[in-house]
């Protein structure tokens, strides 16, 4: 299973579960009336697509400047995610889904980095 979280296969397919979701129409989304809830799915989300590529890349010996260069381009990545949404029927972009995103990207990071320091 290690050697399978190595390559980028779990990342790649975890991205696009993401996007097959923002994908549906707000129809087929089973409703949950309680406040807040959607922003933790997207920070849920997100650190564990997180997580998942700094398994892949091995973050520990990174330089600072490559590991926010792969923040920024996961940021826009969730914001392409979350851009896309406007073209779904029911569906719009939001502000703070990205901003959750964000979030989740920011956790994953650094809960991948404290389970590196560790090893």
């Amino acid at each position: 299973m290690k050697k399978f979280l190595r390559t980028p296969y779990p990342t790649l397919i975890w991205f696009c579960f993401i996007w097959i979701l923002s994908s549906l129409p707000s129809k087929q989304i089973p409703s949950v009336n309680i406040i807040g809830l959607d922003k933790l799915e997207h920070i849920g989300i997100y650190t564990v697509l997180s997580c998942l590529l700094g398994y892949w890349l091995r973050f520990k010996d990174w330089k600072f400047i490559i590991v926010v260069l792969i923040y920024i381009l996961m940021l826009f990545l969730a914001g392409l995610d979350e851009y896309h949404q406007r073209f779904i029927s029911g569906r719009d972009v939001s502000i703070y889904d990205f901003i959750a995103n964000s979030f989740g990207i920011i956790i994953g990071f650094l809960i991948f980095g404290r389970k590196d320091d560790r090893s």
